[in-house]
Order: C-alpha cells, then structure tokens, then sequence
C-alpha cells in the first residue's frame, strides 16, 4: 500500500515538503511574466537562471535565423506547390517548437500551452511527412506500382510496436493496406486536435485541480498517437531502399523528425516525475514544476538548434533532389535522363 501511495503521489502531487521554506507562501505561486521579468525580481534570479535566458534565447534567435534561410531557399528551389508547402511546414518544425519553448522560458504560466501546441504540430508533421512521400511519387497509385516492381511484401516490425511484437509476419503489398497505414497516420493529429482542446479547457478551467484528469487525458490520447507513429514507419521503412527515393534524401528528412518527436515526447513525463520526486528542490524564482519545464525547454531549444544545423548540413539544395530548380540537381537530372535513355 506504501508503494502505492507513494507512486499515486508522484503522479498527483510531490513528495516534497516546502512548508518550511523561507518563500512557502508563495512557492506554489507561479509568477506573472511581468512580475517574473520585473526589475526587482531580476535582483533575486541567480546567474544560473540568467545565464540559461540569455543563452536559450541566442540559440533560438539562431534557429529562427536558419529557419529563414531554410524557407527562401525552398521557395526558390521548390516548384511544384504542394510539394513546396510540405516541405515548408516541415521546416518550421524547429523554429515553431524553439519559439515556443523560449517564450515558456520568459512566461513561465504558458508552459502546458506550449506543450500542448508543440505535440500538435509534431502529430500534423506526422501527416505531411507522409503526404511529402506521395508527392514524390505524384501519387499514391504510382508510388504502390514502383513498390510492387522493388518490394512485393511490407515489414511490420518496425518501431514503436517491434520490440512488443517481434514475430509479426511481412505482409503481401496492397493497396487496401498502404491506404490503412496512411489512415492510421491521418487519425493522430485529429485525435490530438480533440485532445489538445479539451486540456486546454480543463487547464484554463481548473488549473492545478486538472493535474489528474489531464494525465488520463494523455493516457487516452497515447494510443492514437502510437498508431499514428507505427504507420509513417511502416511506410518510410516500405519505401526506404527504393532507388527513386534516394536523390530526395527523404529517410534523412523522415529520421530528423522521428528523432526529434521522440527526444520532444520523452521529456515532458521524465521532468514532470524529477520535479514531483524533489530533484529540483523547493525552488527559488519558480516553483518545484516549472523549475523542471523551465530546464526541460531549454533542452528543447538547444535540440531544435542542434536539428536545424544538421537539416542545413545534410539536406541543402546540393544534395537533395527536392529542390529541382537548384542549378545542380537539373543537371544530375538531365544526366540520369540521358543515362536511362541510352
């Protein structure tokens, strides 16, 4: 029964006891921006919180920079519209999530609607990856028909369900099926759509009394996106030898947001159980929670720089057939043209 309480504790409330703080008042309070930016409040922040803005918010100035050049380029390399607006979408992963997670840093009471706006552009990426695929293969009927020519079955034991179901067979390649994963990819971000409005109601609503039923809430909701996540990878690890792919470098660009959904996913929970376990203490500008989110966004600004420097090192227009207007890729085109011609 101690095993339980305790663990029924750390997920409802914490296994600290800061009534005997010099601030116990106001340690459950969580400031204002205003208060918390204020001139005599920024005499009580330690270097180390100060340190961590200044430095969160170069970085993030950084990726929003990158995330310029990302955009003109696709828009003067990329031509077909839909693919362009794919790939731009995608691209606004990293500065969308820094942005968010920096302005989380500076007003501490709108962490939970970051994160909640950061989980659902990652569940619509999802969907847009996918779409992205299609598109290269200006289709869904002629994508299935070079799969047929390269691959005549479909690997199921792909992440996050391989380890759970390792003697799952291959399947015959249909199109009934490759529809059925894409469904499956389609339903995450309207599911978390559903989700992310209803937890923002109950947050709005009732605040730190929500705690609970947010937690259910996420509990529900984790299935859909599971399912979600085992049908793009059912589907990239369908398509990821295929020749015709590999100009496009599109493993690169799926592997870059499968990583960074996961790193982004992961550490919301880990931070929650560290800061209701008492790893970040009583806290001394912000409470025990948003001191450990406050920590946990700045991770996620570092790792959205860190994704879209490798995005610029692997995926710039010399080396992706994406952007087809690019000066070398018409020539490589033109050569493998000729090539296959003769």
């Amino acid at each position: 029964m101690m095993v339980i309480d305790t663990i029924f504790k750390l997920i409802t409330d914490s296994l600290l006891n800061c009534t005997d703080h010099a601030d116990a008042s106001n340690i459950h309070e969580v400031p204002s921006a205003y208060v918390y930016l204020s001139i005599w409040q920024i005499s009580e922040i330690d270097l180390t919180f100060m340190s961590t803005l200044i430095l969160a918010t170069l970085i993030s100035i950084t990726t929003v920079l990158l995330s310029v050049i990302h955009i003109i380029y696709i828009l003067f390399y990329v031509t077909e519209r839909y693919r362009r607006a794919f790939i731009l979408y995608l691209a606004g992963t990293s500065p969308f999530v820094s942005i968010f997670a920096i302005i989380s840093m500076y007003m501490p009471r709108i962490w939970f609607l970051a994160h909640l706006l950061g989980f659902l552009y990652f569940s619509i990426a999802l969907w847009i990856i996918i779409r992205l695929l299609t598109n290269i293969f200006e289709g869904r009927q002629k994508m299935i028909k070079k799969m047929k020519i390269e691959c005549s079955k479909i690997t199921v034991q792909t992440p996050p369900f391989c380890c759970v179901f390792p003697c799952l067979p291959k399947l015959e390649l249909e199109t009934g099926r490759i529809r059925f994963c894409e469904l499956m990819v389609f339903q995450a971000p309207c599911i978390r759509l559903i989700c992310t409005i209803f937890s923002l109601i109950l947050f709005f609503e009732y605040h730190n009394g929500a705690i609970v039923a947010l937690k259910v809430l996420d509990f529900i909701s984790l299935p859909s996106l599971l399912i979600g996540i085992y049908g793009t990878h059912i589907l990239a690890t369908a398509v990821s030898k295929m020749d015709e792919l590999m100009p496009y470098r599109y493993i690169v660009v799926f592997r870059l947001l499968d990583f960074y959904f996961m790193f982004f996913g992961i550490q919301q929970p880990i931070f929650d159980f560290l800061a209701r376990a008492g790893i970040f203490g009583c806290g001394t500008v912000l409470p025990p929670l948003e001191t450990a989110f406050f920590w946990k966004n700045f991770l996620i600004v570092f790792e959205s720089f860190f994704v879209s420097l490798i995005s610029t090192m692997l995926l710039k227009p010399s080396r992706s057939a994406l952007f087809d207007k690019y000066p070398s890729c018409r020539s490589s085109s033109s050569l493998a043209t000729k090539e296959s011609s003769t």
